[in-house]
């Protein structure tokens, strides 16, 4: 009775390493310095989906509407507020959004795109955060994109939000969600920091 135990406990352990290493061999890598040309995520019915990862200078659309990350910078130290948490550095991302449909839009709520520190199927499984604006002295927000503004067919808008990144990490990631964060999200960026 002891063997047949030992045996079934040994062979049950063997799957769950086995299912393990199956999960962590299709993940994407990490290290890269390039994004990746594609991430998967679950889709509702359990499978999986692929998802492109969009480059600086790449447009995603979504829901109507077009999304780029124009470039990334370093903020001047001079317009924060506060200083970032430790082992975080501040990002400044600027961005354009256009109504590539043929109704009035509304621009994205800022809190619509985070970045991503550890990144799962759907964003209630990622570790991220949205802009930090309230870290900007409300002098220095020239150009930040703050509110939520209509946009008619073809017209677009540029801005820039602020972030925290990983200090010890390059590679950075940010999700954009059209509505819930329950989901995967609609569009994913790719990109590396300096």
């Amino acid at each position: 009775m002891k063997k047949a135990l030992i045996i079934f406990l040994s062979l049950a352990l063997m799957f769950t390493f086995t299912a393990c290493g199956e999960k962590n061999g299709n993940e994407t890598p990490s290290g890269s310095s390039a994004p990746a040309e594609t991430s998967t995520a679950s889709s509702g019915d359990g499978g999986k989906e692929k998802v492109k990862v969009l480059g600086i200078g790449d447009t995603g659309e979504a829901n109507g509407l077009s999304i780029t990350i124009d470039k990334i910078a370093s903020p001047d130290p001079d317009i924060l507020l506060n200083k970032a948490k430790d082992g975080f550095a501040y990002i400044q991302v600027y961005f354009t959004f256009k109504n590539v449909s043929d109704e009035t839009i509304e621009t994205p709520n800022r809190k619509s795109i985070y970045i991503v520190y550890e990144e799962g199927p759907t964003g209630d499984d990622c570790d991220m955060t949205s802009d930090d604006a309230s870290n900007v002295l409300p002098g220095k927000k020239d150009d930040m994109y703050y509110l939520r503004e209509e946009l008619a067919p073809g017209e677009s808008l540029s801005g820039w939000m602020i972030y925290q990144r990983q200090s010890d990490k390059s590679d950075v990631t940010m999700h954009y969600y059209s509505k819930f964060i329950n989901v995967p999200p609609d569009l994913v960026f790719g990109f590396t920091a300096e």
